[in-house]
């Protein structure tokens, strides 16, 4: 019954070492270090070292035939709107909500805050 069992358990492992790993469905890039330098120490030169890193995903992902990861082009798309590139920053935006159709209703939200002047609270340094 020992070996029986032994047996099982050797041919589950050899089996599962055999097995093909799946392949990684998006391209990441250097996001986390350079959103958390950012956050870290949110300079003028630190966001624009993490817009590279998002063009870079989003060139990168497509040629490597890739989803670009969900909020990539939203988060793009949104920084664009705040250095006051509105209309490229709408394509974004929208590239986000064709690419994951569960992110429309807060695509919307973000656009319709975009096209809103900025109150005196927000012009406030």
């Amino acid at each position: 019954m020992k070996r029986l069992a032994l047996l099982a358990v050797a041919g589950c492992a050899l089996l599962s070492a055999c097995a093909t790993a799946r392949p990684v469905p998006y391209n990441w890039g250097d996001y986390s270090s350079s959103l958390y330098s950012f956050k870290k120490d949110p300079t003028d030169e630190k966001l624009q070292a993490h817009k590279q890193v998002l063009i870079q995903i989003i060139q990168g992902s497509a040629e490597k035939s890739l989803k670009v990861p969900p909020g990539v082009c939203a988060e793009y798309g949104y920084i664009l709107i705040r250095e006051g590139n509105t209309a490229d920053g709408m394509k974004y935006l929208d590239l986000e909500a064709q690419t994951f159709p569960e992110s429309k209703g807060f695509v919307d939200r973000v656009k319709a805050q975009a096209i809103q002047p900025p109150t005196e609270k927000e012009k406030a340094p």
